[in-house]
């Protein structure tokens, strides 16, 4: 009997021991399932990863961290859409933001539509990513260098422009040879912000460019590089009887020679070609005297608007002057579009708000999208005793019915909110217009801390 008992006890003991080894602990489950997510992930397996996303129980979905990374599998995906949703589940278990993540989600909405059919599209991309000013940009934008239309491919290297690495960039000299105008004179005016002397060899051959833009930006990095004979072609070409060769040298010729250029500039501001006035009108903004004040009071008054409006810019420009006195005036222009770019004036001059709240209700409710556009963007001018007013037209701009007035206005709320804009950005990622949701993306980059 005793025998019996021992091998009872001994099956007894073998028995609960082979229970606790194949027996399943309760918590491995969720805690080896996000390594092998990761795993799958790190592999680029993205729809395998979510199809483990989907095994997971509640409790072990919401972490934090599973979140995370889920977004980023949606991220992986190119659907922006599935993880800003994704994000905004973890946005709301942490009770704040987490800037990184919302940056990467914010990025994919413009990057998703560098690879869209439609021109216009891509062109929306590429002005968000050059408007972003960060190197992280360059591979997209070198990318790019390469689209199928000129206009895109000039924005791409507009980007690459305001970037010293981007300058550098081997893909974005040899954009000199791009066949599309825009785009050898994009490189050229890039050439022009720096001071690299390697750069002749390729720039004097486009002295004889077909395309007067090219030949004046081409003369215009020579003249910043101290080549004598580039000074000497902008005053050449500033006095030419090509109205598209002279309107290029005068804006060339005021950001290398100032007041120097006073008398081009004023000879200019009577020529009967209206693109040569405008220049001449634009050229003000970098002569701060009360010659270029006298002149552009006169331009608030020329027939066209487009020169009214160059004028009323340059002189919102003019501080430390009596700017304010004609842009008051021209408050009463016949153009809705003209009040528009005064008001945009007046606020960088530091006017106060009430002197311009009227135009700016009228301004908001006209039928002309463009209009209401331009007052949006007018608004982006507001400092810091005028914020709290434009913003709150622009919250009701950002609501408007047509997407490029809400463009407008997302541009202009980061510019007056900063930071303090994050969550109306993130609601216009919501936006029904893919513009839109990628204007919103651009505009939360540039106000998004930087990644570290």
């Amino acid at each position: 009997m005793k025998g019996v008992g021992f091998w009872l006890g001994a099956m007894v003991l073998c028995a609960f021991v082979w229970c606790m080894v194949t027996q399943e602990p309760v918590f491995a489950r969720p805690t080896s399932a996000p390594q092998q997510i990761q795993i799958l992930y790190d592999k680029k397996d993205y729809q395998k990863a979510l199809e483990e996303f989907a095994k997971l129980d509640r409790e072990a979905s919401g972490t934090p961290d599973v979140r995370r990374l889920k977004v980023r599998t949606l991220l992986g995906m190119k659907n922006p859409q599935g993880a800003l949703e994704e994000y905004d589940k973890l946005a709301e278990s942490l009770k704040h933001d987490d800037q990184r993540i919302l940056r990467e989600v914010a990025l994919e909405f413009v990057a998703v539509l560098t690879n869209d059919m439609r021109e216009q599209m891509r062109g929306v991309a590429y002005t968000a990513l050059k408007d972003w000013h960060n190197p992280e940009a360059i591979p997209l934008l070198e990318g790019g260098l390469s689209d199928g239309s000129g206009i895109v491919r000039a924005l791409a290297a507009e980007g690459l422009a305001k970037l010293e690495a981007g300058r550098r960039s081997a893909r974005f000299r040899k954009a000199l040879d791009d066949q599309a105008v825009l785009v050898r004179e994009a490189v050229l005016k890039g050439f022009a912000k720096a001071g690299d002397p390697s750069v002749i060899s390729l720039v004097e051959p486009l002295l004889q460019d077909s395309e007067a833009r090219v030949r004046v930006a081409a003369a215009e990095v020579l003249c910043h590089l101290k080549r004598l004979k580039g000074c000497e072609l902008l005053l050449q070409y500033a006095r030419a009887l090509h109205p598209d060769e002279r309107t290029s040298a005068i804006r060339a010729l005021v950001d290398r020679q100032g007041t120097e250029a006073l008398p081009v500039l004023i000879e200019a501001s009577e020529h009967k070609q209206p693109s040569v006035r405008g220049a001449a009108a634009t050229g003000f903004a970098h002569v701060p005297t009360t010659e270029a004040v006298t002149v552009l009071t006169r331009l608030l008054k020329d027939p066209l608007p487009p020169v009214r409006i160059a004028a009323a810019v340059s002189l919102g420009q003019l501080h430390g002057l009596d700017a304010r006195s004609p842009l008051n005036q021209a408050l009463d222009d016949r153009d809705p579009a003209v009040r528009a770019f005064v008001i945009g004036a007046l606020l960088r001059q530091g006017e106060r708000y009430d002197v311009i709240a009227a135009p700016v209700r009228a301004l908001t409710t006209e039928k002309v999208t463009a209009v209401r556009a331009a007052v949006a963007r007018a608004l982006g001018y507001a400092g810091e005793p005028n914020r709290e007013p434009a913003r709150s037209t622009l919250m009701r701009l950002v609501q408007d019915t047509v997407p490029r007035v809400r463009i407008a206005a997302i541009k202009s709320m980061a510019k007056v909110e900063g930071p303090s804009s994050i969550a109306i950005l993130k609601q216009s990622l919501h936006d029904e217009d893919d513009a839109v949701r990628a204007t919103a993306g651009g505009a939360l980059l540039t106000v998004l801390a930087p990644n570290e």
